[in-house]
């Protein structure tokens, strides 16, 4: 039997689970292989305040742990991150370095089924969807039958217009084992009003539920679809 390669680009390590990490459940239990391409993992120091310094809250060794330990709960074939200590700072990175380095990732793992963050304010969020769109361009010999953009928990106040028929999958039965993967990523949990957190997740994958007829969902954005 042929293995479905399912890829996931993600501007951060835990975009990947807030945005799909229930449909990623039921394919690593139908047994697909996964890879995921993380743009930046770990920042930087912010900005001077009163002559000191704040610290940002990635930490490069500990964030790259969390995604390791991350991708064996996935039980992922391959992972990348392409820029080290970056979070926060992919727009200062040339389109060309990233979209030639997703060529030969794509290229490479040749996926069935690709996902891609939607663009959203963040700056990292719309420098991976513009690069991520732009290697995604037709090439020889090759296609996937399927891309499409996933969401996040900061949609609040984001009245973009986002192209794309909506795909809707029910993830009632693994949101729980949603959760505790997105609780892996220890560094990023947050108290409200933040929606990095168990209420956000659970609030966002009830409306998309209540949307869809079911109990708890994760909502698609599909950009092209071979069948």
């Amino acid at each position: 039997m042929i293995r479905k390669k399912i890829l996931v680009i993600a501007p951060h390590a835990d975009d990947e689970v807030l945005g799909c990490g229930g449909y990623l459940l039921h394919e690593q239990m139908k047994g697909s292989e996964i890879c995921i391409i993380y743009g930046a993992v770990g920042g930087k120091m912010y900005g001077a305040v009163g002559g000191g310094k704040i610290a940002a809250d990635q930490d490069f060794t500990r964030r790259y742990k969390e995604a390791e330990s991350l991708n064996k709960a996935l039980s992922t074939k391959n992972w990348f991150v392409m820029h080290k200590g970056l979070d926060a700072y992919l727009d200062t990175v040339p389109d060309v370095e990233i979209i030639t380095a997703l060529d030969v990732l794509i290229g490479t793992i040749r996926p069935d089924e690709l996902f891609v963050n939607y663009s959203s304010h963040h700056q990292d969020h719309r420098k991976m969807y513009q690069c991520a769109m732009a290697s995604l361009r037709l090439r020889e010999g090759y296609r996937p039958n399927l891309v499409a953009l996933y969401e996040y928990p900061f949609i609040g106040g984001n009245h973009d217009v986002i192209n794309g028929g909506r795909w809707y999958h029910d993830i009632s039965d693994v949101i729980d084992k949603k959760i505790d993967l997105f609780g892996i990523y220890g560094s990023q949990v947050k108290n409200a009003p933040s929606p990095l957190n168990e209420k956000g997740i659970r609030s966002l994958a009830g409306m998309r539920g209540m949307e869809c007829g079911c109990e708890y969902a994760e909502m698609f954005y599909v950009q092209k679809m071979m069948r």
